[in-house]
């Protein structure tokens, strides 16, 4: 299962985010007439997403996003908010939802789907193949676009498909539960995966534990310009669940392939995974939260190596 049915901490408040900026409108309007491709140091410089050629105007690409989804009513209306002016072919896949998300999600599309749960992969695979475009956008129903990196992806749209590379990441970045904003700090933890793309060139695999767009041709994904903020859990309880389910998820993924990990791998990967998470990808700048968040996935490191060494004794005595 994706999630859980723990509720969430999130203020009332937040939708004011979703209002476009009168900036964003701006640099979306005095850039009308120009088109740049220019790929620098990993970053997408990408062009207003109405252009002009020859004067005359060059449609956009359309676009189709996807969001995988179980019990997730209190997290998965901030996340259509912030998608609902991308007008795009908008598919919902849920495995099972009992707190109201299918009703939310109907009000924003009538393309919802029911699927039972069989792993992140072949739930993403489903979803992509619902999608009636090749440019395909997912989102976790946790994972909500700000301003700038719509504005990004209006400019992909607006690329013939020749320029376009075959994916580009977003830089998905945590959000505290305690900020009285989905907009990250500075120092907030970031990750940096592939989320757009054409699936002619590029798609998902059906690992049901890894779930990371791959290139056809091996090419490198563009990250582009702008945040996806993170609401990475809706409470310490229901993280706790997630995790402990991921890591059943990967001790079965594990023994399958044979593989029983060593005792002193459990004696020092839980200790090295606490700070890497809290020290290297910057749990600490979330204060309190960002502690028990690094707990809590050292916990979880140190519950996927056991539960593996316990499936792998039991199948050999088999």
């Amino acid at each position: 299962m994706p999630n859980s049915k723990a509720g969430a901490l999130l203020p009332p408040d937040r939708s004011f985010i979703f209002q476009t900026s009168g900036n964003e409108k701006a640099h979306v309007d005095t850039g009308a007439n120009e088109l740049l491709n220019v790929h620098e140091a990993g970053i997408a410089k990408v062009p207003s997403p109405v252009t002009k050629e020859h004067g005359c105007l060059v449609s956009k690409s359309p676009l189709s996003i996807f969001i995988i989804c179980q019990n997730e009513a209190d997290r998965l209306p901030l996340v259509l908010e912030s998608i609902k002016d991308l007008e795009a072919d908008l598919v919902v896949v849920d495995s099972g939802s009992t707190d109201g998300t299918v009703d939310i999600a109907r009000r924003y599309t009538d393309r919802v789907f029911h699927r039972a749960w069989e792993g992140f992969g072949p739930q993403k695979v489903f979803a992509e193949a619902q999608c009636r475009h090749d440019l395909i956008l997912n989102l976790d129903a946790d994972e909500v676009l700000l301003d700038e990196v719509k504005a990004s992806i209006r400019a992909i749209q607006a690329l013939p498909d020749d320029k376009r590379a075959a994916a580009y990441s977003l830089r998905i970045r945590h959000v505290s539960l305690l900020a009285p904003t989905l907009k990250p700090g500075l120092f907030n933890p970031t990750n940096i995966t592939p989320r757009l793309y054409d699936r002619r060139r590029a798609g998902f695999k059906s690992s049901t534990v890894h779930d990371k767009v791959i290139t056809h041709d091996g090419s490198k994904p563009v990250t582009l310009k702008g945040d996806v903020a993170h609401i990475s859990m809706k409470s310490f309880s229901q993280m706790w669940e997630k995790i402990k389910a991921y890591s059943e998820l990967s001790a079965v993924d594990w023994v399958s392939k044979g593989r029983n990990p060593s005792s002193i791998r459990l004696l020092f990967d839980p200790p090295f995974f606490f700070f890497k998470n809290y020290f290297i990808r910057r749990l600490f700048a979330v204060g309190v939260e960002g502690f028990v968040i690094a707990i809590i996935l050292s916990a979880g490191r140190a519950l996927r190596i056991g539960m593996a060494k316990e499936l792998y004794e039991r199948k050999a005595k088999k």
